[in-house]
């Protein structure tokens, strides 16, 4: 007996070590030797450390107390429960412990059946408890085992019934089950050398675990260069570590370069945006502001998310990247850094959230000194002889990080005879005078020699943001250039500033490459290049100095991109002779002799320029970049006669796009251009056959020149070429031959006439695109089947879109780094059976393939698989294979009216998360979707739910039972109950009930849905609303649209306490409802005592009433003009409108 208890007891006491993740929790007697064994083996293969048994003790660690230790640290708990299962009270104990972890948990049902373990008085375990009280167990201990094994019965897990002997199938679906629940976060990057982070560090995690329920925020805030974005890293890193969270972002907030105000260029909101969906939902969206709310809303379906926000100036940044922090799972955690409080302040206070601050302080005098020497000496201690002066210039740099580390460097190199009575002694002079840190870092500035001086103005007042070929290029151009002090070794140089810690060189995608610099050095270099006349990029500065004649000839850069003056003189530039560099306003008109202006121009940008060509006298011939987009009224660059212009010898960027004038390009650009960007130049119509000389050409842009008839020739002598599109040229009707010999290929974009002729017999079979990664190919005559896709081995992206095609080859498969496919052609019958051998396949899109009424049975085999796209096809049923795509977490089906029914396999979809069935099924198929959906509910993971559809007739009663939804939206035309399950889907944050055209009455425990924020009730005849609707007290937002059988609102939306908007249209007269009276006493509605409409309005039937303008969104006060105020005070106002486009009467009530 006793060997038996210590075989159950080691069946799940392990030692603990931090880096263990998942615990196995079973019986050792029953398993262990067999599945338990296997599974743990399979785990430890997939990169995870589960605790099994004796192997995992460690000598001298009480079991016990290692049992405690495990379910602590792991961040799964795997529960094998067999059929003597509950005899083991160590496996029922642990079961309690994980249960109230909060911590997911898996069940596997080995042997037994879900409902065993609800009814443990009369089913499998009876037996067991039995003996349990005989033993004395008291009747506490007992029910919280009953309670525990209830509880974990009510979770989707695995069935061993399900496999049929079949334990591998089963063992790996557990390890992709632990897969997609286990955190999986890459470290972000942190400094080589850190010092004085270990207790900040330590102290701001146990703030963050101390916040208690519901989502918390940390805010990090001090000077500039004090070390905050450092800090919140290394918080950030520690989480990726622990696995704490499984999903996690760093969000980078960059000022705008151009300005040394704190503004953030749009651009860069959007790109964040893009950042944060892709890091937390895996997806990529436009992110829009309306398309990023409704994506923001999914979060709450992931759990616990961690969010930090670096550098935070203003209270709009934040919300744009987190416009609602009641989307956030309640273990969810937000850090953000700024310098100013009283901007976290207000961040935190509008968040509503747990909150607390900590303040980033200077290093104190033993870890200044380390950080001052690794910099200065690369190691922790200063160098003989250099103690002393090393102590005094850590002295004057205050334990500042920033300062003690860009000092340091610029010490590194300057350790010859001399130095330390010379350099160093001035360090320590300029210390003692003053002892700020922009001094300090002025100090560094004022070291460096005078071309890399000039290298860090230009860089922080010009080239932030901006691709570093674009700065190099401005610089070779100034190799000669006796005005502007040159840049002769621009590598070397720029090495030097990075060794400085003066600039680092980020990899940016769009950029191909850029520079990124702290925000106290850009402001450093911006101030240094305003005082010594080189650079002005503040709009108002450089506006003063081309109107009030300021500036000299030491100017070399202008930005009057924010200037609000509109017309200027040629002559005002000419007290700036050696400008190099200048920016103007859209759209400006410039008068006078150009030839008065600066003939040094390396760089200009004039967009909307307001000529028909580039006016006469001047002088663009040293230029590296010419940006004349949006010109609407250029018809020509220059003319023949043009010598000067026609060089441009350096010129290596010519910007065109939407110049929609321009016929024709000169038939010269110089020969060192390398970007050349007619984006929507509607009648450019031919290109120049002298392109072929244009060597060094890697990107040439077409897209939207509708009038361009074909390319020439010589388009395939640009050895160099990597990036050409010619989307949406709708006239283009043939591709020269020449195109398939471009082997530099990364990127290729055509959409020609849908009746060109290109084959691949014109362009070859594309063998030669070895290095094409992204493919896009429109009414292209059906090349798409007849390209050598085995040689394209680094093709990731591929898009088809052509009416022509009718079938694709079988080499499709050999596209082993293929991640995103798109087919949209409406003759094509199949897909290829090789498309399962395209194992990184993520995401899979058909639209619109008029012919294609079956899928492959292949399709399942994509093991990758985790978006699935189908609309607007013919097919009749999908594959039973479908069940197998274990990553599957998107399921969009549209407008697929022949679809039969789903798959029953579709349960087996354990990662599944959002599902659509939009417009699908035949009318023959009724009674068939509502099985599907049955189905589809044991996915157990489902979190978004919507159903539009003409053939469901009733939403399963086990809805509400099954899966933890948090969104779901319901349009069937024939739906006429909803189940009273409804009021179980406790984690439901947004329902939307739209044209369901039989639907009289909502169920009466839609109250019991306590967690609802968001209700929208659309075109659905229901007579009245249930009582229950006051329980609501989560609802932020309540719409009820085009009910027009809608009798009266009930007196309980008066509890809506947290109701923002509320929003009541085209259900009657909003008087006939009693809204004036029903409404008095809600919050939003204020204290207004107006309960009858003036008789001259006649019937209203809008009502809007919001408190809170982000809810306002779409109903803004622009759309509508006031027609009467009918009441107005500090608490809001009640206006009479009339909707500008409709015409039609709506009652505003805004609540300040």
């Amino acid at each position: 007996m006793k060997r038996k208890r210590e075989q159950e007891r080691a069946g799940t006491s392990h030692a603990v070590l931090d880096d263990f993740d998942v615990f196995l929790n079973h019986r050792g007697p029953d398993a262990k030797a067999t599945f338990v064994a296997h599974l743990e083996e399979a785990l430890r293969c997939a990169g995870f450390r589960p605790f099994l048994d004796g192997r995992s003790l460690m000598k001298g660690n009480p079991a016990l107390q290692s049992i405690d230790q495990a379910l602590e640290v792991a961040k799964v708990h795997v529960a094998i429960v067999s059929k003597r299962y509950a005899e083991s009270k160590y496996c029922l104990t642990e079961l309690v412990a994980m249960m109230r972890s909060g911590k997911p948990v898996i069940p596997v049902f080995y042997g037994v059946e879900p409902v065993d373990l609800r009814w443990v008085e009369n089913g499998a375990f009876a037996k067991a408890f039995v003996k349990h009280k005989s033993r004395g167990r008291t009747q506490t201990k007992l029910q919280e085992w009953r309670d525990a094994l209830q509880a974990l019965s009510k979770i989707t897990g695995f069935r061993s019934a399900d496999y049929k002997r079949d334990e591998a199938l089963l063992k790996r679906d557990v390890v992709n089950e632990v897969s997609r629940l286990t955190p999986s976060n890459q470290p972000v990057d942190v400094e080589q050398f850190r010092v004085g982070l270990d207790g900040s560090v330590n102290r701001c995690i146990q703030m963050l675990e101390d916040m208690g329920a519901g989502p918390g925020m940390l805010g990090l805030v001090g000077m500039g260069g004090i070390g905050k974005t450092t800090l919140a890293r290394e918080i950030y890193n520690h989480f990726v570590t622990r696995r704490t969270f499984k999903h996690m972002t760093f969000l980078e907030i960059h000022r705008d370069s151009s300005t040394s105000n704190v503004e953030v260029r749009p651009t860069q909101s959007m790109d964040l945006r893009k950042q944060l969906l892709w890091d937390l939902l895996s997806v990529r969206d436009n992110a829009s502001k309306s398309n990023y709310s409704s994506w923001f809303q999914k979060l709450s379906s992931l759990g616990p998310v961690f969010i930090a926000v670096d550098d935070v100036h203003k209270l709009g940044q934040f919300e744009e990247l987190i416009p609602f922090t009641s989307a956030l799972h309640p273990e969810s955690r937000v850090v953000v850094t700024s310098r100013d409080r009283e901007v976290f302040n207000i961040v935190a206070g509008k968040s509503k959230l747990n909150h607390h601050v900590f303040d980033v302080c200077t290093l104190d005098w033993n870890e200044a000194n380390m950080l001052f020497n690794w910099h200065a000496f690369q190691a922790k201690e200063a160098a003989k002889g250099y103690e002393s002066v090393a102590e005094d210039v850590v002295r004057a740099c205050s334990g500042v990080p920033l300062a003690l580390k860009v000092v340091g460097s610029s010490l590194f190199d300057k350790k010859w005879d001399g130095d330390k009575e010379t350099i160093w002694q001035e360090a320590v002079l300029m210390s003692k005078k003053n002892k700020g840190v922009m001094d300090v870092l002025t100090w560094s500035y004022d070291s460096l020699p005078e071309s890399e001086k000039h290298m860090f103005l230009d860089i922080t007042c010009l080239f932030l943001g901006r691709s570093k070929e674009e700065a190099f290029a401005y610089w070779r151009s100034c190799k000669d250039c006796m005005s502007c002090g040159r840049v002769p070794w621009p590598h070397m140089s720029l090495r030097n500033l990075i060794n400085k810690n003066l600039v680092m060189s980020i990899q940016d995608y769009h950029l191909q490459g850029g520079f990124k610099v702290h925000d106290l050095l850009k402001e450093l270099g911006q101030e240094i290049g305003m005082r010594t006349k080189r650079h002005f990029v503040n709009g108002r500065d450089a506006e003063a100095i081309v109107t009030k004649n300021q500036g000299s000839e030491n100017t070399m850069g202008l930005n009057l991109v924010r200037s609000k003056i509109q017309e200027f003189n040629a002559e005002n530039f000419t007290s700036m002779p050696n400008l190099h560099y200048l920016q103007l306003p859209r759209g400006c008109k410039v008068n006078g002799d150009f030839r008065s202006m600066s003939r040094d121009l390396r760089s200009l940008r004039w967009q909307a320029m307001p000529f028909t060509h580039v006016p006469t006298g001047l002088n663009l011939s040293l230029l590296t970049k010419l940006d004349f987009s949006r010109s609407t009224s250029l018809v020509q660059l220059w003319t023949k006669s043009n010598n000067s212009l026609e060089s441009c010898s350096n010129l290596r960027l010519l910007n065109l796009n939407y110049c929609t004038s321009i016929t024709r390009l000169p038939d010269s650009m110089g020969q060192s251009l390398q970007e050349l960007r007619l984006v929507n130049c509607k009648k450019l119509e031919m290109l120049p056959p002298s392109i072929q000389h244009l060597k060094g050409l890697t990107f040439l842009d077409l897209r939207g020149c509708t009038s361009l008839k074909a390319l020439p020739d010589s388009v395939g002598a640009l050895p160099n070429l990597k990036d050409l599109s010619a989307y949406n040229c709708t006239s283009l009707q043939a591709l020269p031959t020449s195109i398939g010999h471009l082997s530099s290929l990364e990127t290729l974009y055509i959409g020609a006439n849908p009746g060109c002729q290109i084959s691949s017999e014109d362009i070859g079979s594309g063998s030669a695109w070895t290095r094409l990664w992204q493919l896009q190919l429109e009414n292209c005559c059906g090349l798409g089947s007849r390209l050598d896709y085995d040689a394209m081995k680094s093709l990731t992206i591929l898009s088809l879109k052509d009416s022509a095609l009718t079938e694709l080859p079988e080499s499709m498969g050999k596209l082993i780094r293929l991640r995103f496919l798109t087919i949209q052609c409406e003759r094509l019958q199949c897909l290829p059976n090789a498309i399962g051998d395209l194992k990184m396949l993520v995401f899979l899109t058909l639209t619109q393939c008029l012919n294609l009424t079956r899928l492959p049975k292949s399709l399942g085999a994509i093991s990758s698989l985790e978006h699935i796209a189908i609309r607007n096809c013919p097919v009749r049923k999908l594959p039973k294979s479908l069940g197998s795509l274990s990553k599957l977490r998107r399921f969009w089906i549209r407008d697929c009216k022949n679809l039969q029914k789903l798959p029953s396999s579709i349960r087996f979809l354990r990662s599944l998360q959002d599902f659509e069935f939009v417009n699908c099924g035949s009318r023959e198929a009724k009674g068939a979707s509502s099985t599907g959906l049955q189905d589809l509910l044991e996915c157990g993971a489902l979190g978004t739910l919507k159903i539009q559809d003409s053939t469901f007739t009733e939403v399963v009663e086990s809805l509400g039972q099954s899966v933890p939804l948090d969104q779901l939206a319901v349009g069937c035309e024939r739906l006429q109950w909803l189940p009273n399950s409804f009021g179980y889907l406790k984690r439901l944050l947004i329902l939307e009930l739209a044209r369901c055209l039989h639907l009289t009455r909502l169920p009466k425990n839609l109250g019991a849905i306590t967690s609802l924020e968001r209700l929208t009730i659309r075109c659905c005849p229901i007579r009245k609303l249930p009582r229950s609707i006051s329980l609501l007290s989560q609802l932020l937002e309540l719409k009820i649209i085009g009910c027009k059988n809608l009798e009266k609102l009930p007196t309980s939306v008066r509890k809506l306490l947290s109701l923002l908007m509320f929003k009541l249209k085209d259900c009657g007269s909003i008087e006939a409802m009693g809204a004036l009276t029903t409404l008095q006493g809600l919050p939003i509605w204020g204290s207004t005592s107006i309960t009858k409409l003036p008789a001259s309005l006649g019937i209203v039937s809008t009502l809007i009433v919001y408190s809170n303008s982000s809810f306002f969104y779409g109903y803004r006060s622009s759309s509508y003009d006031t027609l009467q105020v009918l009441e107005e005070d500090d608490s809001g106002f009640l206006k009479a409108c009339q909707h500008k486009v409709s015409g039609k009467l709506a009652l505003l009530r805004g609540v300040h």
